[in-house]
């Protein structure tokens, strides 16, 4: 009996890679870690979808340079020197089929048994499904805001492509919303109400991009912190031939592959047209039983075991261990925490509780060869969401010039330089603040002034220093921050308080307000 037709993810062309040639071509997993050292980068049409694959091809990168454990007696500094030796040689051919020639049932968009990071049980445990819509993130589906949406409204289902349907199931996987999903029956317990929100959900992630991809996932990887798991393997959720039980709580990881593969919070699967060419329909529903973070009824501080490496976290209160992870705030721009992500802030006796952690994978960056941190990007992918409800409000993916370099281990006169930049943009915001609510003589317990004022900020200067120290970054003149940005502060005022100064008392007002904001000193001229 012939076995239905399946659209293999690790061979079939789905997901576009831009090559060294300058063309874009369309690639299995297999294919892209063959190429990976002709491919430039991804190239595809979501900020979220790089954030998903970047994650699963590091995960068989792990795997295929074996890389995912430590030898017999090796630390992190061996494990760190065997991973720089990689670099400039193309993955292990011979290694990279082997891998996937081992799998060869578990890459399957629709496989019966093993549909790539999907739960066949869904099938029998709900009555319903989802819709076609759901899977689209940012689309219109039940009662979610249809903004994103090409077509208005879950009367309008169409059938997605397979390689847009996985793109899609990937993004689910990492960034997909918790709360209310559909109903799913599984060993007594029925329920769609509680489902945890995928591990990146409303999350920035900062992930160091190299000349190839080649380069970019070496990158990727962290030493682990284990040499042996013993009983409970290091697995990607593909690789496992047990499946655990989704009324207990979800497996925690045993490694670096099942961190990054291993913690998916929601049980999909898809339905495929009769040639697998399309995704027809599909269940999304909960994937696992995780209690509250609650102890005898009073709320807990939290405390995240297993940092995911490309997050930031804002550190407990109480231990100064990695908690919640950061928000993402589309408002924010980058540079405002360069300072972090160029210098371990656990280094610094000023380092407040609550404030932000490094990323792991920037301290890992902190080891790689000259000739490779040269060259290092970084590429922030940002996803504005609310964690409980299916609302998407902004997602954004921006790459930096080469810059991991100065960070404050190898280069730390220009990390000092960075780090006073970001203090003298913040001294500048905080300073036009005090100045914009004495302009417009707002009252300082009336919320609504206050939010306005920071509104106002947020629009007119942020963008402004923003500006004024990428200039100063690329151009080397870094020591000249505190003019730029009090320049910077200077055109937002005026720009915001022209309105004011049409009548004598107002503009009077004005003037004194403005003398708030220390002037910039004169530069001189070459």
């Amino acid at each position: 009996m012939n076995a239905p037709p399946d659209f293999d993810l690790a061979q079939e062309p789905w997901a576009d890679c831009l090559y060294n040639d300058g063309f874009v071509r369309p690639v299995g997993f297999q294919q892209a870690l063959l190429d990976a050292h002709r491919i430039v980068d991804l190239a595809l049409p979501y900020p979220a979808a790089y954030g998903a694959l970047y994650r699963l091809l590091a995960a068989m990168a792990y795997r295929i340079t074996g890389l995912d454990r430590l030898q017999d007696a090796e630390n992190a500094e061996g494990w760190h020197r065997r991973r720089n030796r990689q670099f400039g040689t193309p993955f292990d051919p011979d290694s990279t089929r082997e891998y996937f020639a081992r799998h060869h049932d578990r890459f399957g968009l629709y496989h019966p048994v093993r549909p790539f990071l999907q739960d066949p049980r869904v099938a029998a445990d709900c009555k319903d499904t989802s819709g076609i819509n759901k899977l689209v993130i940012g689309g219109a589906s039940g009662s979610a805001r249809p903004w994103f949406a090409s077509k208005h409204g879950d009367h309008s289902q169409q059938p997605l492509p397979s390689a847009e349907a996985a793109l899609q199931l990937a993004m689910w996987a990492y960034y997909g919303s918790g709360g209310t999903v559909t109903t799913r029956s599984h060993n007594g317990v029925t329920t769609q109400t509680g489902c945890q929100a995928a591990p990146a959900r409303g999350t920035v992630g900062y992930h160091p991009l190299g000349t190839t991809l080649h380069t970019t996932l070496l990158a990727h990887l962290t030493p682990p912190a284990m040499p042996d798991a013993g009983a409970h393997p290091d697995e990607a959720i593909w690789e496992r031939d047990q499946r655990s039980d989704p009324t207990q709580p979800a497996p925690d990881p045993r490694g670096p592959v099942s961190l990054l593969t291993g913690r998916m919070r929601h049980a999909i699967l898809l339905t495929p047209s009769p040639d697998a060419q399309q995704a027809t329909d599909c269940t999304i529903t909960w994937g696992a039983r995780n209690p509250p973070k609650t102890t005898g009824g009073e709320k807990t501080e939290y405390v995240e075991a297993h940092p995911d490496p490309y997050l930031s976290y804002r550190r407990s209160t109480k231990t100064q261990r990695p908690g919640a992870a950061v928000e993402a705030d589309g408002g924010r721009h980058l540079f405002r925490d360069l300072d972090v992500l160029l210098s371990d802030p656990d280094n610094r006796p000023d380092t407040k509780r609550n404030a932000p952690t490094r990323p792991l994978v920037l301290a890992a960056c902190d080891k790689l060869p000259d000739h490779v941190l040269d060259t290092l990007r970084l590429r922030v992918v940002g996803a504005q969401q609310d964690r409980a409800q299916n609302r998407d409000s902004q997602w954004w993916t921006t790459t930096t010039p080469p810059l991991l370099a100065h960070s404050a281990q190898h280069d730390p006169d220009t990390a000092e330089l960075v780090e006073d930049a970001v203090k003298e943009a913040d001294t500048a915001a905080w300073r036009l603040d005090l100045a914009l609510a004495a302009a417009f003589n707002d009252r300082p317990k009336d919320k609504t002034d206050t939010a306005n004022r920071k509104a106002r900020t947020a629009v007119h200067y942020w963008p402004r220093a923003d500006a004024a120290f990428w200039h100063l970054y690329n151009t080397g003149q870094l020591t000249s921050a505190q003019n730029r940005m009090r320049h910077a502060a200077l055109d937002a005022f005026d720009h915001l308080t022209t309105a004011l100064t049409r009548s004598p008392s107002s503009t009077r007002r004005v003037a004194q307000a403005r003398a708030l904001l220390p002037l910039p000193r004169k530069e001189s001229t070459p």
